[in-house]
């Protein structure tokens, strides 16, 4: 139990200071990933465009026999007029701890206030991110390729998005990416507007006989400005997906961005 709270405390860090460093969260919902596809975080509210959605998760990699290892996993975000969000985040099994045992996790971000708390529902506590004046700046990513964090590595932003990816295996390639524009669509009752970009890495790179190409889709809603779907396809990996379903543009119910009056905060007596 200990390492998963300080993998969640580093993940709550996350909020303060746009990136992660043993956990990443996606942007746009601020669930936790070890692996997949996730938008990057912005450290500036989106105001005026409260949602409420379900958020979907899902890996599928293919084995060379034909076998398929598959992930998913279901959560849900809101998100208020002044930018407070909330994340219902099922959690990954972590070391022996399996996913039915682990605790029931939400993560609250106020970036007008700069707080971030991640709440515990199962044994009703809560930890309070420090803000961003309170961290150390983060050391600067390398030259070229992902910038290492930890046990998985951040994959550079493609069109707002970021994707965390095994480290050894988030180099991309040399190639300048090939960008498409796939227009505009209705998705959710939003409308969304799509982007493809795609990396080769020519045979030899990273010992690999033949060429690889690795698809990022990313389908983006102007008006609420967040990811509705999107899908990295990377024959190493496979295929991770992301979407939001079930969206309601009204406004939450502002109880979901505050601490329970019966939750204990860490530190406080």
């Amino acid at each position: 139990m200990r390492i998963l709270v300080c993998v969640l405390l580093g993940a709550c860090s996350a909020f303060a200071q746009t990136e992660s460093k043993a956990v990443v969260f996606n942007g746009a919902t601020g669930a936790v990933f070890t692996s997949g596809s996730i938008p990057s975080i912005s450290a500036t509210a989106v105001q005026g465009a409260p949602y409420t959605a379900t958020v979907t998760n899902e890996s599928i990699q293919t084995l060379a026999d034909g076998n398929r290892i598959v992930h998913t996993s279901t959560g849900s975000m809101a998100r208020d007029s002044m930018g407070r969000t909330r994340q219902d985040a099922p959690m990954p099994s972590t070391g022996n701890l399996s996913r039915a045992n682990a605790p029931h996790m939400v993560f609250i971000r106020d970036p007008v206030a700069e707080t971030s708390f991640t709440l515990n529902l199962t044994d009703k506590t809560a930890h309070k991110a420090p803000s961003r004046t309170e961290l150390a700046a983060p050391p600067p990513p390398p030259a070229a390729g992902a910038r290492a964090t930890g046990l998985i590595a951040l994959a550079p932003a493609s069109q707002g998005q970021r994707y965390a990816v095994p480290r050894n295996l988030a180099y991309q390639g040399p190639e300048k990416p090939q960008i498409e524009d796939l227009g505009t669509q209705t998705m959710e009752g939003v409308l969304v507007t799509g982007t493809r970009t795609t990396h080769m890495i020519p045979a030899g790179e990273v010992g690999n006989d033949k060429p690889l190409s690795i698809v990022n889709e990313v389908w983006t809603s102007p008006e609420l400005k967040t990811v509705v779907y999107s899908k990295r396809s990377d024959p190493r990996t496979g295929d991770q997906t992301f979407k939001l379903t079930n969206i309601v543009r009204a406004e939450p119910d502002p109880s979901l961005f505050g601490v329970p009056p019966d939750f204990k905060i860490d530190g406080e007596q």
